[in-house]
This record gives structure tokens, C-alpha cells and sequence, in this order.
């Protein structure tokens, strides 16, 4: 029950963590959405590019959000066509129909979403000039439409197509299936537009009831309040007049197209108003036409430049951000090895520390060992024999079983525990007092002036063991008579010089010596050796 109320709990914060970034994410979704379809800053549309081709990137990766990936591409495409770049639409638009066709379950929106892309490929094709390119296209989505809304539009496009090439026969032809279609369909806004281009085909072909259909679309659109619309019924109208030669109703219509852009701060419309009273003989706006074309010229140099400095240090800082984590993976990657280097280097240090304490330990017994047989078992067994032979009294019997006893105490003391709850100096002085006879003085100097608790038990251990070594192998095999033991503070290290004035020999490091340096390594410590025959022995302890 605990575990389920936990796992609750971290839902509902995660889930109360994450909608801030929703929201966030909807809201710029809707901010940079509404940049596209009106951009009022000069950067306005780099950043809606900028913000689009991450979404479109992020969405790449998933294909369950394709659909996230299209509207995000449609964008993109309206973002280059408002900049004039017309081959970077094409390839938007036709990359956009490659998603879709990726998508396995077709709705409604995928539908639209089609359609939308077909007629937005053959008004680009139009503008160029590809005008079977762009009718084949028409003619394929009307081939899929399945609306009588939607192939009243498709039907009106292709009339368009015809128009533009003069073939004024069949743009009315096409227009007419339009307008059927419209009427049909009960969409008022479709058939205002294919009865408006209907009729001016029909005032080309000098057909009757011409000027009827121009007034009622224009009546249709005014009624309905298709505001934006009503310019291309202006433009119609006054095209009709001027061409039947009544001035004035030509005039009329103009300036209402030209008030309309200006109500309406549609700077496109105003340039189209201000080229249509050029074209109907009002020549004395030429001037007027030149510096809105020219302003428009330029806001769009403005705005491809903004966009491309924009989209370049976008790139830049996407190339820099690129190479930082370059380099922090690479530095992530060597710090990786060192790690992984020194964790083998730790383990190997650390099987041959332990390695070399088996061989001092193995050392230490077969020492003891050979002690025990060579000092004491062959003695208890020469007392053995006496015992049974009765060649000696029992007072030389007591005397060689004390030597016994004192051999096998000496063995005992050099491998004991030591007492570090006695001060360490007095352990040492006790150390070398037990090594001190008739025949051996042992002089130390700085002894009781060395801070001791600077080492800790392990290196007093070693240290203790070390000296001992040293002093056993004098009374084995040097001889000598002085030992001088001189200990020195140096900085943060501790000095200690052992000399005796023994025989002294050629160093040879036997198993003895051997485990002294084993010692000290084993402590971060060093030993040397010094020796020459009948100039003593030397040794010198850092620590």
C-alpha cells in the first residue's frame, strides 16, 4: 500500500511538473503560428523558422508524431513562400506529401491536409509558368476530392490555370463547374468567387449577363462580409468598365479597391489597387505605385536578410553547441579511462600489497620456523638425551632447559603483538635493551625527541619490526661491539641511520633484509644498505 501511495504521489508531481511545460510548448506552438500568417518585425519570420525546424527535428525522431512532423513542415513552407523563396517551398510542400503518405490511417485532416499541399504545388507552378505541371497536379487532387466544397475549388484553380493562358474557353468552362459545384455545396463564399471569375471570362468572350454576375458576386461578398474577397470583385468590376470604355464606374471601383487595401493595411492589395490604376489609364499613381513596390522590395530584402543572418547564427551556435559537447564527451571519455586506469592500477597495487604480505607472512613462520629447529628442538633434544644417558646432573640439566626457556621467550618476543597502549619510545627503548649485553653497547640519539603520533600503528609496526631485523642480524653476524641508532626530524619526514662497527660484508639480501625493504615499501618508507668488509654496517631509514 505504501509503495502504490508513493507512486501516486510521484504521478501526480511529475504530471503537476510537466503541464507548465505543456502549456509553455501549446503556447509557443500558437505564438510563432500566428508570426507565420502575420509577421510584423523584420525578424519575425527567421524566428518562426527557427522555432519550427527544432519542432520539425524533435518530431523526426518519433513516428508516432508525423502529423506533428507535417504541420510543422507546412509552416516551413509558408515561411519561404512569404520570403519569396519558391524552390525551398516546392521541396517543403512535396516533402510534407511524402509524410503523409507515410501515415496508415487516413482522417479527415490528412485529407484537407492533402488537398491544401496540391493546390498550394500548382499555384507555385502557375507563378512559373509550368502550367501543364500545374493542371496535372489540380486534376489529381480533384481525382481524390471527395467534397463538392472541395472540388469547387480544385475546378475554380484550374479555370485559373486556363485564364492565364488565354484559353478563355476553357477557364469558362472550368469556372461553370465551379460555380455548380458551390451552388451545390450552399457554400456562399465559393460561389461568389467562381460567379465573379465566371462572368469576367464571359465579359472576355463578350458573352451576355456579364456585368450581372460581377454585381451579383460583389453583392454575395458584401452581404456575407467577405471583406478580404471583395478586392477581387473590384478588381473584376473595373476591368469590365475600363474595357466598355465608362471611365467613370472604372474610376469608381479602383478607388475602392485602393480604399480597401489601405482599411485593411495589406500592402500586396495596396500595390495590386495602385497597378490596376495604373492599367485603367490613371497614370498619375505611377509615382505612387513605384514607392509601395519599392517599400515592399524592400521590407522583403530586409526580411531575407534578418532571416538569413538569423538562420546563420542560429546554425553557428547549433555548430558550436555541437563541437562544446564534442570536446565535454571527450573529456567525459578520458576521464572515464583515467578513472577506469586508476581503479586497475588501484586493484593491481593492491593484489600485489596483499601478495607481498603473504610472502612476509610465509617468510615470518618459515623463519620462526627454522629458529625453532635450529635453537630450540635440536637443544630439548640433546637435554632428551642427557636425560636418558644420565650423563649430566641435574643442575647442568636445569641450566640448559633456563637457556631454552630464555631462546624460546626471544622468539616469542620478536613475534608478538605489539603494545602500542605504551609509549612508542619506551617500547623502542625496551627493544634495544633486549639486544644489549657485555659485549654490545647500543647508543641512541634524537630517540625521545621525536614526535611519535605523527605515525600511525601500521608504519610503528613496520618500523619496530624493521629495527629489529637490523639488530637481530648484528648479534647473528656482524660481531660488533657499538651500535649507534640516530633519529632526526626532517620537514615532514623522519630520519633514522643505523651503525654498527661488525665485520661488515659485501650486501648480500637474504630473506631478512629482503622482508625490511617489503616492509617499508609497504608503508611508503624506504631503506638502504651500506657495508664493506671490516668497515661495518650501514643502514638508513626514511619514512
Amino acid at each position: 500500500m505504501k509503495s502504490t501511495t508513493l507512486s501516486f504521489l510521484f504521478f501526480t508531481i511529475s504530471l503537476l511538473l510537466l503541464q507548465p511545460c505543456i502549456a509553455q510548448v501549446s503556447d509557443s506552438l500558437q505564438y510563432y503560428s500566428k508570426i507565420v500568417n502575420n509577421p510584423k518585425k523584420p525578424d519575425d519570420l527567421a524566428k518562426a523558422f527557427t522555432f519550427f525546424t527544432i519542432e520539425k527535428r524533435k518530431y523526426a525522431k518519433d513516428k508516432k508524431m508525423i502529423i506533428n512532423e507535417i504541420h510543422a513542415t507546412q509552416l516551413l513552407a509558408e515561411i519561404q513562400k512569404k520570403l519569396g523563396y519558391s524552390s525551398e517551398n516546392e521541396k517543403l510542400n512535396l516533402e510534407s506529401l511524402n509524410l503523409l503518405e507515410q501515415l496508415e490511417h487516413k482522417t479527415d485532416w490528412t485529407h484537407i491536409s492533402y488537398l491544401r499541399i496540391i493546390n498550394e504545388l500548382g499555384i507555385i507552378y502557375r507563378e512559373r509558368k509550368d502550367y501543364a505541371q500545374a493542371i496535372k497536379l489540380y486534376q489529381e487532387g480533384l481525382s481524390r476530392a471527395t467534397s463538392l466544397n472541395h472540388q469547387s475549388v480544385l475546378l475554380n484553380n484550374i479555370g485559373h490555370v486556363y485564364e492565364s493562358t488565354e484559353e478563355f474557353e476553357k477557364a469558362l468552362d472550368y469556372y461553370q463547374q465551379a460555380y455548380d459545384k458551390a451552388v451545390a455545396s450552399s457554400n456562399k463564399r465559393e460561389t461568389a468567387r467562381s460567379l465573379s471569375n465566371m462572368s469576367f471570362i464571359k465579359s472576355k468572350l463578350n458573352l451576355p449577363k456579364a456585368e450581372n454576375g460581377l454585381l451579383e458576386a460583389l453583392d454575395i461578398r458584401k452581404t456575407n462580409k467577405y471583406n478580404f474577397d471583395l478586392s477581387s470583385s473590384y478588381n473584376h468590376l473595373a476591368r469590365f468598365y475600363y474595357e466598355i470604355k465608362d471611365t467613370i464606374s472604372a474610376n469608381l471601383y479602383t478607388d475602392k479597391f485602393l480604399q480597401l487595401a489601405l482599411k485593411n493595411k495589406k500592402a500586396d492589395h495596396l500595390q495590386s489597387a495602385l497597378r490596376l490604376k495604373i492599367e485603367t489609364g490613371q497614370s498619375q499613381y505611377a509615382k505612387r505605385f513605384i514607392t509601395i513596390n519599392d517599400s515592399i522590395n524592400n521590407l522583403k530584402k530586409t526580411q531575407r536578410n534578418n532571416f538569413n543572418y538569423y538562420v546563420y547564427q542560429y546554425d553557428k551556435k547549433e555548430r558550436d553547441l555541437q563541437k562544446s559537447q564534442l570536446i565535454s564527451e571527450r573529456l567525459l571519455y578520458l576521464l572515464l579511462f583515467i578513472a577506469l586506469a586508476s581503479l586497475s592500477l588501484y586493484f593491481i597495487l593492491k593484489y600485489k600489497h596483499k601478495k607481498e604480505k603473504l610472502q612476509e607472512v610465509y617468510n615470518t613462520e618459515t623463519r620462526i620456523s627454522r629458529k625453532i629447529h635450529d635453537e630450540v628442538a635440536n637443544d630439548v633434544y640433546h637435554v632428551m638425551t642427557q636425560l636418558q644417558t644420565g650423563t649430566k646432573d641435574n643442575k647442568d640439566l636445569l641450566d640448559n632447559l633456563e637457556n631454552i626457556y630464555y631462546r624460546t621467550r626471544d622468539i616469542s618476543k620478536q613475534n608478538s603483538i605489539i603494545n602500542f597502549n605504551i609509549p612508542y619510545n619506551e617500547l623502542l627503548t625496551d627493544l634495544f635493551l633486549s639486544y644489549q649485553n657485555d659485549q654490545v653497547n647500543i647508543i641512541t640519539k634524537g630517540l625521545q625527541h621525536i614526535s611519535w603520533e605523527r605515525l600511525n600503528n601500521p608504519q610503528k609496526t613496520a618500523l619496530y619490526r624493521v629495527l629489529q631485523e637490523l639488530l637481530t642480524n648484528m648479534k647473528k653476524h656482524s660481531h660488533a661491539s657499538i651500535v649507534v641508532l640516530n633519529f632526526e626530524e626532517k620537514g615532514k619526514s623522519l630520519s633514522i641511520i643505523y651503525k654498527d662497527n661488525g665485520v661488515g660484508s659485501t650486501v648480500i639480501k637474504g630473506s631478512g633484509l629482503h622482508n625490511t625493504e617489503n616492509r617499508m615499501h609497504s608503508i611508503n618508507g624506504t631503506i638502504t644498505f651500506e657495508s664493506q668488509i671490516d668497515k661495518g654496517f650501514k643502514a638508513t631509514i626514511m619514512i
